[in-house]
């Protein structure tokens, strides 16, 4: 029974041979491509020459060359020839096919021929078209020129966003004669990024910057060739009157502390359990002296490693990395999440406060609690502060707090040395007013 059925599909395909033309039957349509330019990618506005050859072993009847959307749902050029010849040079159809006037995005280059035996597709080339970027930076720090203390941190934030892959980010910093102070670039493959707590953002080293006039700036080039410069500011390091400073980063306008803005007349709770730190952490508390913990001991310039940043200069004291170990602790001993904690700090006392509002990890407001975090704004002297509200005494709030502090002297072994306050709220606060409190429990 198989054999019959194989003998009568054979009879089939000898009728159907004997059917058709003796020309047909002695030559199919078969085609080779000489030499034949294939766009792959093209840049927005380029000219992309159409060259090479299309040879057929029977004469062409017709040959059509076009351009097609991703999708070959629309025709967007196209060229017919009538060759009847068994040869046609592609150049014939470059007038009338325009890469040049292409948007960005994704397209097909096909050739179809018929030849004298049956139509087919010779060559279907996928291509790009990538149009010129745009680069920006969102929110950045700073955003309009600034100043610092001689010997201040500073620390600058932002997000590069790119419509195609950065191939690099630049910042700089250049003094008054032009001269390149610093100057630090990171290669990226990524269409964003963050320069908040970044490795650009540890390369300027504001607080080695002797006093004068500096401009910063901030360059973005992406993959397809465009360059953006993002932030070019005018930067004032004003000599230094002392080496400690209560806050830690920022900048901004002077302003006025309003005191009724920091006590309350409300009775104020302490929350069940509660120890108020009023000394200083000892050096084995994780949550203070450890990187796993603590973001800022990951860095010699923002917390007392007893390792020197620079030459022998060493830090002692900074606010944002005593107040993160002080939430961290606090949290803990609550029994919550202190991931919840690590979520919201990394920046500045007031990019702390922005991110847990953006976040709403805690509760925030403008009335003190015992437990809270005190966030200031960016004072006179161009920095913010934050503290720790361990207690509230006749409506005045009393803090735990640490300040930014760099000196020849390291912190000792026990880090006894390293800068402490246990003092009522108005004595580091004069000069900033209170964005608001955090409030951990």
């Amino acid at each position: 029974m198989q054999k019959k059925k194989r003998v009568f599909w054979l009879l089939c395909m000898m009728i159907a041979m004997l059917a058709l033309p003796v020309k047909a039957r002695a030559a199919q349509d078969t085609y080779q491509l000489t030499n034949v330019t294939k766009p792959t990618g093209i840049k927005q506005g380029a000219v992309f020459s159409l060259r090479g050859t299309v040879t057929c072993t029977n004469p062409i009847q017709q040959i059509c060359v076009a351009v097609y959307n991703a999708s070959k749902t629309q025709i967007m050029q196209r060229y017919i020839a009538t060759p009847n010849q068994q040869t046609f040079n592609l150049a014939q159809a470059d007038p009338y096919i325009m890469f040049d006037r292409l948007s960005p995005g994704t397209y097909y280059y096909s050739i179809y021929s018929r030849g004298s035996v049956s139509v087919k597709l010779i060559l279907d080339q996928k291509f790009t078209v990538t149009g010129k970027g745009q680069i920006r930076i969102v929110n950045p720090k700073p955003s309009a020129d600034f100043s610092i203390i001689q010997g201040s941190s500073y620390a600058i934030g932002g997000t590069v966003v790119s419509s195609y892959p950065l191939s690099a980010v630049r910042t700089m910093i250049t003094n008054s004669s032009g001269k390149t102070v610093y100057m630090h670039t990171v290669q990226s493959n990524a269409a964003s990024y963050k320069l908040d707590n970044s490795e650009l953002d540890m390369e300027m080293s504001f607080d080695k910057l002797p006093a004068g006039t500096y401009k910063f700036r901030v360059i973005a080039a992406d993959n397809q060739g465009t360059v953006a410069n993002l932030v070019y500011r005018t930067l004032t390091v004003k000599a230094s009157t002392g080496n400690t400073n209560a806050g830690t980063t920022g900048t901004g306008n002077a302003v006025t502390n309003n005191k009724d803005y920091l006590n309350t007349d409300e009775a104020v709770a302490v929350p069940a359990g509660y120890v108020a730190r009023t000394t200083r952490p000892q050096v084995n508390n994780p949550y203070f002296y450890s990187a796993n913990y603590n973001i800022y001991y990951k860095y010699d310039s923002l917390a007392p490693t007893a390792k020197p940043y620079y030459g022998k200069i060493y830090v002692r004291g900074n606010c944002t990395w005593y107040a993160c170990g002080r939430a961290m602790e606090i949290v803990a001993r609550a029994e919550g999440n202190i991931a919840n904690v690590q979520a919201i700090f990394g920046g500045d006392p007031v990019g702390i406060y922005q991110s847990n509002v953006a976040k709403g990890k805690f509760k925030y407001g403008k009335t003190p609690k015992i437990g809270a975090l005190a966030i200031f704004n960016y004072g006179p002297s161009g920095d913010a502060h934050i503290a720790v509200v361990e207690n509230v005494v006749n409506g005045v709030p009393y803090v735990s707090e640490s300040g930014y502090t760099e000196s020849a002297l390291a912190p000792n072994a026990l880090r006894t040395n390293i800068v402490f306050q246990y003092q009522s709220i108005y004595n580091w606060a004069s000069g900033r007013s209170l964005l608001g409190y955090i409030y951990l429990i």
